[in-house]
């Protein structure tokens, strides 16, 4: 009810005084300049953490994929060393599963870009320990193999 009585005031006082209606449309201005410059600070510090960390200041050590027992899930395992001075807080991967032949031919079953890898500090060694999602057409008829490739990282300064 009290809502219902303030809107019929401002609507009254928007056409009837032309101060309370400048007024209003300064206050508006201002909240949508005040959206817009942050979602354009966003934007900026979103790109500027991908350029701070190079994929070759990653060490990835002893990384293996393998399926787990239910559906098309496989389990990503190993580990990570950010040799950078920035903490890297995610890391998106392609990551491929092969169908090879004894002819070393090889098609490619599954694929996923997927983000792996807990937040990293600058310096530090952590686990990885992810289940990967492919589609239910995942299915290896010969020789199991698989490739990954890191397409991003993003990082900020500690």
């Amino acid at each position: 009810m009290l809502w219902t009585a303030l809107v019929v005031i401002a609507a009254i006082a928007f056409f009837k005084f032309p101060v309370f209606r400048k007024a209003i449309l300064i206050v508006v201005c201002a909240l949508v300049l005040i959206v817009l410059v942050y979602f354009a600070k966003d934007k900026h510090d979103t790109e500027v953490s991908k350029e701070l960390v190079r994929v070759d200041q990653l060490a990835f050590m002893d990384m293996t994929l393998g399926p787990e027992t239910y559906g098309s899930s496989y389990k990503l395992i190993g580990r990570v060393k950010n040799n950078s001075p920035y903490a890297v807080y995610d890391i998106k991967a392609r990551i491929r599963v092969l169908d090879c032949n004894a002819q070393s031919h090889c098609d490619v079953v599954g694929e996923e870009n997927t983000r792996i890898g807990p937040f990293l500090p600058p310096g530090q060694v952590r686990d990885i320990n992810d289940s990967v999602f492919f589609d239910s057409g995942t299915r290896v008829r010969g020789q199991f193999q698989w490739n990954y490739e890191i397409t991003e990282v993003s990082a900020r300064v500690p």
